[in-house]
């Protein structure tokens, strides 16, 4: 449920390793070499035509692929993988003898080839230096489509060993139109696509350093499920571009929505300052697959500062039916950033299977596995775990739980990193520190 699926995996490694079915009996009959590097050129395209679709965020795709955080991450290493198979079919050389005659049709299909590879070589290297700021990226980011079609065309008509309309031809040239549509898809209006929402901010509180928006639908809304999160873009300048958030509030028949969102950035800094009663916003549907779990599941739930949101939400839900015992940690720096404690002992009170644990930094021992295991009387294996919060914590208490019993797959967590690097500066780190000295 949490995980990225196999199934989505093995159509991805299909889809790229079948042209080999075409290309390794042409090993035979050219350069070995240059047949090794059209194949990877074709498969870059078509990962690429994959990694465009993904962008879609169509209907459907999370039950192919995964939660939409996984898919996130997929997108993400689909693309590394496609720019490093262009950027080995752009270093050797691909031409074949006997192919025919160069024209000025192949020529300007050769350039528009480097054009289009270069340009996905610098936009994912401005993706992964994660210090470019988020609107420069995303700004830059939708010119990946663009650069993929010069890519496409310069596949439609260079000079090769097979035909566009061979089935080799074909089949690349299936994964190049996905790509190229999924493309013109995202440069559609949003009410085209059906993919929004209109609400109205019914009301605004700022709590220190978080903003909690209440908002209600001007039509029918969305639905959703406890602990899914939506993009959202407001009607005032500067904040119109979407960004996602978790929804802090369970449904109800009004489909009004809360968010709480913690400011960590220029976005959401602008957003407090900005954003007032009666403004109009846009909502996506209802992502991710982070959402409650089975009332007969022994569960212990952590959540550390603002990733309390969607735990909120699940507690929100919560009736004298839950059968399996729920303990929520609940971790803070200090007692006055415990955002919704009244509401979640309220909760603790009314429901008997549900414990709320705050561990407050300034005055307890930080939360660690052992301590966990401690207090559900040691038997780990008997329980789920449920995460929101800083990853090197997520990743601490993860191996130290599975450690000590928790089965593997009862860790739940939802990645929500729409932007993310590919490890450089951890890369860098440790050359630096295994080879620095010598």
């Amino acid at each position: 449920k949490y995980v990225m699926k196999p199934f989505g995996i093995l159509i991805i490694l299909v889809a790229t390793l079948l042209p080999l079915y075409w290309y390794i009996p042409q090993a035979g009959q050219h350069d070995a070499l240059a047949t090794v590097s059209q194949y990877l050129g074709s498969a870059s395209l078509i990962l690429m035509g994959i990694v465009q679709f993904l962008a879609t965020r169509v209907r459907g795709i999370e039950a192919v692929f995964g939660g939409m955080d996984r898919i996130y991450v997929l997108h993400k290493w689909l693309a590394v993988i496609a720019i490093v198979f262009a950027a080995i079919h752009d270093v050797v050389d691909a031409d074949m003898d006997g192919l025919g005659d160069e024209t000025f049709l192949t020529d300007l299909a050769e350039t528009m080839g480097e054009i289009g590879f270069y340009g996905l070589l610098i936009l994912g290297i401005v993706t992964v230096i994660t210090f470019v700021p988020y609107h420069y990226w995303k700004w830059s980011h939708r010119f990946m489509g663009f650069f993929f079609a010069l890519s496409a065309v310069h596949f439609a008509f260079i000079l090769k060993p097979f035909s566009n309309s061979d089935p080799l031809g074909l089949y690349v040239l299936a994964f190049c139109a996905l790509g190229v549509l999924s493309y013109l898809y995202l440069l559609l209006p949003k009410h085209w696509t059906s993919q929004t929402a209109t609400y109205t901010v019914k009301d605004i509180q700022r709590l220190d350093d978080v903003t909690e928006i209440h908002l209600l639908p001007e039509g029918r809304g969305i639905k959703h499920k406890a602990g899914q999160f939506a993009f959202i873009s407001f009607d005032v300048p500067d904040q119109k571009e979407p960004h996602p958030f978790t929804i802090s509030s369970s449904p109800d028949d009004s489909r009004g929505i809360r968010f709480s969102i913690k400011n960590l950035g220029d976005y959401t800094a602008k957003l407090n300052r900005s954003v007032q009663q009666g403004t109009t916003a846009k909502l996506s549907r209802a992502l991710g697959h982070f959402t409650q779990p089975s009332s007969e599941v022994s569960q212990v739930w952590i959540a550390a500062g603002i990733g309390i949101t969607p735990f909120i939400a699940w507690a929100q839900t919560l009736d004298q039916s839950q059968k399996a015992p729920i303990r929520l940690y609940y971790c803070v720096a200090s007692r006055d950033k415990a955002l919704y404690l009244d509401e979640l002992q309220a909760v603790a009170e009314t429901i008997n299977n549900f414990e709320l644990v705050l561990v407050v930094s300034g005055e307890d021992e930080r939360l660690n596995a052992a301590r966990i295991q401690q207090e559900l009387s040691g038997d780990m294996s008997a329980y789920s775990a449920y995460f929101c919060g800083p990853k090197a914590m997520r990743e601490s208490l993860k191996t130290d739980l599975q450690g000590m019993g928790l089965k593997r797959g009862a860790f739940h967590y939802e990645e929500f990193e729409i932007r993310s690097g590919v490890g450089i500066r951890k890369l860098l780190t440790w050359v630096l520190q295994r080879y620095g000295s010598k």
